[in-house]
């Protein structure tokens, strides 16, 4: 059974719409240009700064962002290194979702 919080937490707006900027981010690769996915990127963190302020984060959201504010900038220096970042963002995202949806017994 869900939380409170967490039933709050992956059904608001906000969450829904930070899962869809980083999906799409890592959909803009096989796009011309990688730049189209760092700004998705980078709004991705953004996004996650807002739902802070509304108390809408948990401690792996808020390590999502760091990670996301420290290797963005992989696509300006190794973009095969940004490919494989946004792949990773994406798997923990993933993680962060199944955990918020967990029932408390199977933790």
């Amino acid at each position: 059974m869900l939380t409170d919080f967490n039933r709050k937490l992956i059904e608001s707006p906000q969450f829904k719409l930070l899962s869809f900027l980083v999906s799409s981010a890592r959909g803009c690769v096989d796009e011309p240009a990688l730049y189209g996915s760092l700004r998705l990127i980078d709004a991705a963190a953004r996004l996650i700064d807002i739902m802070q302020e509304e108390g809408l984060v948990n401690d792996d959201l808020i390590r999502l962002r760091e990670l996301i504010k420290e290797k963005m900038d992989l696509v300006m220096y190794d973009e095969a290194g940004f490919v494989e970042f946004l792949d990773y963002v994406s798997q923990e995202l993933v993680k962060i979702v199944k955990k918020a949806t967990q029932s408390e017994t199977d933790r």
